[in-house]
């Protein structure tokens, strides 16, 4: 007998599945569909096992490999853990690399993915049979507050923002007749899948935490919020509420009361706010509005309402079932718990990855199979994160320190930097989308991102001149202190950061002629100095220190080389000097 399963999420689909399904039913066999497992690289993956020997995975396979892929089963009946991979120009033949462990997911820790690529994501009963709704059975048999009082204990930090503890946000919930639950599926960055592929792989889960919630809350109505673009997820979705209902746990005729409804977003990214989701919800314009009022006071329909990520939420079913202490097993301090990111750019490993909080950048990186030589940095949180440099190789990845460098951790998104990538150019892709995207409630962010788009274009256009460099950074500052919304405030971050990190990227983009070359930088001649000081005064920066009369030092790590004061020197005192190790 062979069980055959096939990766069919998002990734698996476009990659060819369904021609290999075809395959597979033309020889009469019969195949589980399932999610994603990660490792979207490889799509589509084929998973078989025959009779008691170990599972044999094929990786990249083609309609034309399923004949030869069946026939290498039925020869050698001692292969076991083979990742196979295709041979170059091979069509219809497939090497099988023998390894112990597939190295991609050696440093993960699967446990809020550890159902994805496992189970038929249409199939109430198999995720039954493989433990599910298991939690919410332990949920009904206990008071409200204790399930409130378990994920205050578990410290489950929001996975789709600043990080914001999800028990005390429950704990806010406002007392009335009608309150609301809404799950966050509105994953808008660039760059972020995480969602989509647990709701694709696993939506039973999502569903099971949020009848828990419900609850944990009183709740008798709850919202999937989503976008339109995500027709397979949204497909899978109905299937599960559909099941979930014909078998009594949800639905106004269920024991509990529970209805879940599915509502569908035009796509525009500020409805991943809190307030500017609501209120397309109520089928209104989706812009943010003033906070406080909080949602958990006054939320949807003017009821109290409490809103979650989908990751979020589809940690709680093993938090109730397996504690707390489990879940504080990994992570760091403040941060427990693992984390699921997706990597894309500079990789040829692209997919999701599950890691506990705490892991270093440096680790990321070899997951990603990416050398530090090969990359410029690594860009994390979207349009509201921001680029971090290769000096934070060891920093430790949570929603703290993340933060601390200059970025934030948001859904998860991880966009790796080659070397050669001009960060000036990746700072305006983020703007753009910020432009675009803007709501235009509030004029920091509506004109403010237009005026920042305007300067790096002339920056880019070697028009610049080193006051551009000095106003960008002062408007994308003011824009992140009066922006209306967090989205408004954040959208500046990506420049900020380059600006912070790559500031010779955008050096390098100014009118030339007093701009040194990359291996220079400019010094003081002790016997040539007067201490005149318009030296310091000219500075825009600050680099240059010494009283007025006597002699004066330029801290080469503040300047930025851009020869004001080289230009303003009266006596020729500013000399021009090479880093001795680029000679």
């Amino acid at each position: 007998m062979i069980d055959i399963k096939l990766g069919y999420a998002s990734c698996g689909i476009a990659s060819g599945a369904k021609d290999v399904l075809k395959e597979f039913k033309k020889k009469g066999l019969n195949v589980k569909l399932v999610g994603c497992i990660g490792a979207c690289f490889a799509e589509p993956i084929v998973e078989i096992k025959k009779d008691d020997y170990e599972t044999i995975i094929y990786s990249n396979v083609k309609k034309d490999d399923v004949e030869k892929l069946l026939e290498s089963i039925e020869k050698d009946k001692k292969i076991k853990n083979v990742f196979a991979k295709r041979k170059d120009g091979k069509k219809s033949l497939i090497e099988a690399k023998y390894i112990d462990e597939l190295d991609y997911y050696l440093s993960q820790e699967k446990r809020v993915s550890s159902l994805c690529g496992i189970i038929d994501p249409t199939d109430i009963e198999d995720y039954i049979k493989h433990g599910g709704y298991e939690s919410l059975k332990k949920a009904q048999e206990i008071q409200p507050k204790e399930i409130i009082d378990l994920i205050l204990k578990s410290e489950l930090r929001g996975r789709g923002g600043a990080g914001f503890l999800t028990g005390k946000k429950w704990n806010l919930m406002g007392e009335a007749k009608t309150k609301y639950f809404i799950c966050n599926f509105d994953e808008g960055d660039p760059g972020a899948f995480m969602n989509r592929v647990l709701v694709e792989s696993c939506p039973h889960q999502l569903l099971e935490g949020m009848i828990i919630a419900c609850l944990a809350l009183d709740v008798k109505k709850a919202y999937i919020y989503t976008r339109a673009e995500y027709p397979l997820a949204v497909e899978r979705l109905k299937i599960a509420i559909r099941d979930a209902k014909n078998k009594g746990l949800i639905g106004y005729k269920s024991d509990n009361g529970i209805d879940v409804e599915i509502r569908l977003g035009a796509g525009a990214y500020v409805c991943g706010e809190e307030t500017a989701l609501i209120k397309s919800i109520e089928g209104k314009a989706g812009r943010p509005t003033n906070k406080p009022p909080f949602p958990a006071q006054v939320g949807l329909f003017g009821k109290p309402t409490v809103i979650n990520n989908v990751e979020t939420i589809s940690n709680i079913p093993n938090i109730i079932k397996k504690g707390e202490k489990w879940f504080k097993e990994v992570g760091s301090e403040n941060n427990p718990g693992t984390k699921m990111f997706s990597f894309s750019g500079f990789t040829k490993v692209g997919g999701y990855i599950e890691v506990p909080l705490g892991i270093t950048i440096k680790e990321l990186l070899k997951i990603a199979k990416v050398k530090e030589s090969e990359i410029k940095g690594l860009h994390i949180g979207g349009p509201s994160g921001g680029t971090i440099s290769l000096e934070y190789m060891d920093l430790k990845v949570d929603y703290d320190n993340v933060q601390k460098a200059g970025a934030i951790m948001g859904s998860g998104s991880m966009v790796i930097i080659p070397k050669d990538q001009d960060m000036v150019q990746l700072a305006k892709f983020f703007i753009e989308f910020s432009k675009s995207e803007s709501c235009g409630k509030c004029v920091p962010c509506r004109e403010g991102n237009v005026r920042l788009l305007e300067i790096i274009d002339k920056i880019l256009s070697g028009k610049g001149e080193l006051n551009d460099l000095i106003e960008l950074e002062k408007m994308a500052k003011t824009i992140r202190d009066s922006s209306f919304c967090g989205l408004g405030k954040a959208a500046p971050n990506p420049i900020l950061s380059t600006l912070k990190y790559f500031r010779e990227d955008y050096i390098n983009h100014l009118k030339k002629g007093f701009i040194l070359k990359p291996d220079e930088y400019y010094e003081i001649n002790k016997s040539k100095c007067i201490g005149c000081h318009l030296c310091s005064i000219e500075c825009p920066v600050g680099a240059i220190t010494g009283k007025k009369m006597q002699l004066h030092k330029i801290d080469i790590n503040t300047c930025i080389r851009c020869g004001k004061c080289f230009n303003v020197c009266k006596v020729k005192a500013i000399d021009i000097k090479t880093f001795p190790e680029r000679k």
